[in-house]
């Protein structure tokens, strides 16, 4: 278990890879905003278990299918590893901008738990997460798996606080000087250049 853990900790680009695409903006990132400009910070901290249930169950399922159909197509797992990049991407630099982060806002009066918790589900971060940023590893045992989901945590949780703090300041216009599209071009190409050595991996 340590030596995994140190091994882990060491593969650095495992760790900016996973805050790279966590801060690239989504379906739930853009939920956690719109909550915390209608109900404030403290009760928005509520939904941070919910999103990461949503992403555990997410990925667990993608790591499953990829488990079970991977000795049968080996090819599997690169097609979903470069079909999810290409998607987040996508939704990176063609989808969240800052007019529709007042759309979503609008569109979203009331938030639900289990609203967060689906758009977790299905968000494209889970598939990205399990097939080419997890350790392969991550699922060979019970310990491997906790220090994996420890460091995911560590991760999520400030990011998760960012994206409150920071669509709320996007919603409420206090960002002088500040667009949207700044945050969201800088995360797109922090997640390019942080998932090259998880591409060149697999080649």
């Amino acid at each position: 278990m340590w030596s995994f853990g140190i091994c882990m900790i060491e593969s650095w680009f495992f760790v900016l890879a996973m805050i790279a695409v966590l801060l690239i903006p989504g379906p739930t990132n853009a939920l956690l905003a719109s909550s915390t400009h209608q109900h404030g910070f403290v009760k928005t901290m509520s939904f941070i278990p919910v999103e990461w249930l949503g992403y555990t169950y997410g990925i667990g399922l993608w790591a499953l299918f990829i488990h079970l159909f991977d000795p049968i197509w080996p090819a599997l797992h690169l097609i979903l590893h470069v079909c999810s990049v290409i998607y987040v991407l996508w939704l990176a630099f063609h989808l969240w901008k800052s007019s529709h982060l007042q759309k979503h806002y609008q569109n979203h009066q009331q938030i639900k738990t289990y609203q967060l918790f689906l758009s977790t589900l299905k968000n494209p971060k889970t598939l990205l997460l399990a097939a080419g940023i997890f350790p392969d590893e991550t699922w060979n045992s019970v310990e491997n798996t906790a220090w994996v989901l420890g460091v995911f945590t560590l991760v999520l949780i400030p990011v998760s606080l960012f994206w409150m703090m920071f669509g709320r300041a996007l919603l409420t216009g206090s960002l002088i000087g500040i667009k949207a599209d700044h945050l969201y071009k800088g995360s797109a190409m922090l997640l390019i250049v942080c998932m090259l050595p998880m591409v060149f991996r697999f080649f």
